[in-house]
């Protein structure tokens, strides 16, 4: 078989969600461990899950939100330090690693291949400590800026939709030659993410009413932005691209619910 067929083949959609894969998942997206063998042809045939699995990640949040906030009466604003410090380090800081490595890439001058080449490398330059700081300090500006009455479902949503955002990311762009996401990137397609985007937004809604919805779609409208960004800067879409939309998504989706709500006031 040869690349061009071996590369067909891995992008070949395999959509068939089972519990091997949704236990994978759970595992890469949280410090919660599965102590059994998952392939990565499993976790990319439930990759349309990983929603779900960050819906979940949001109720546990919500959970700590609403004993800090409501029952100890503790301020919004460290309120969002405290869920924002659980989520990062309950998801094993993987998605942070991915802001960072891309923040170096781009911070180089050179063609795709050099910017490449310098995100892949484990050492953390300055690009990378400035882009987490930007994302980070925006994330918990925006978090601590959100109204009490709708606190709660923000936390949940933005999970939510942070995972969704990731794996809106895998559908356009070239694939990387290396690494797993080539390889989970299989899970999904154009017509299966229009599916999610329908019942994702229905979620969305039942959740937050519009904002909800203008979470969901921002966040796809981010993983497709920053696919069509690495495809042009790196060449192609690296597990790194996939764990940075997760977290700008994040930020994201706050910003436009506090707009879509405060235009609604």
């Amino acid at each position: 078989m040869n690349n061009e067929e071996t590369e067909n083949t891995t992008r070949k959609t395999i959509v068939c969600p089972n519990l091997n894969g949704i236990l994978g998942l759970v595992s890469f997206s949280t410090r919660i461990p599965v102590n059994r063998y998952v392939s990565i042809e499993e976790m990319a045939s439930s990759v349309i899950i990983w929603p779900y699995v960050g819906f979940g990640i949001g109720i546990l949040g919500a959970l700590i939100a609403y004993v800090s906030h409501i029952l100890l009466g503790l301020t919004t604003t460290l309120t969002a330090a405290i869920i924002y410090a659980f989520l990062i380090w309950f998801t094993g800081f993987n998605h942070l690693d991915g802001v960072m490595d891309m923040g170096d890439g781009l911070m180089v001058h050179g063609d795709a291949e050099k910017r490449l080449s310098v995100m892949r490398d484990s050492m953390v330059g300055t690009g990378g400590i400035a882009t987490f700081f930007i994302v980070a300090s925006l994330t918990l500006a925006a978090l601590a800026s959100v109204p009490t009455e709708i606190f709660i479902q923000t936390i949940i949503i933005m999970e939510f939709v942070s995972k969704f955002s990731m794996i809106t990311s895998m559908v356009i762009g070239r694939d990387d030659t290396r690494g797993i996401g080539r390889l989970i990137k299989s899970g999904i397609d154009a017509k299966v993410l229009l599916i999610l985007l329908i019942i994702n937004s229905l979620i969305g809604y039942l959740i937050l009413g519009i904002p909800g919805v203008c979470a969901v779609i921002a966040a796809v409208c981010t993983g497709l932005y920053m696919s069509h960004m690495a495809d042009k800067t790196f060449g192609c879409v690296t597990g790194d691209i996939m764990g940075a939309s997760n977290e700008i998504a994040r930020l994201v989706s706050i910003i436009v619910i506090l707009i879509i709500f405060n235009l609604a006031i």
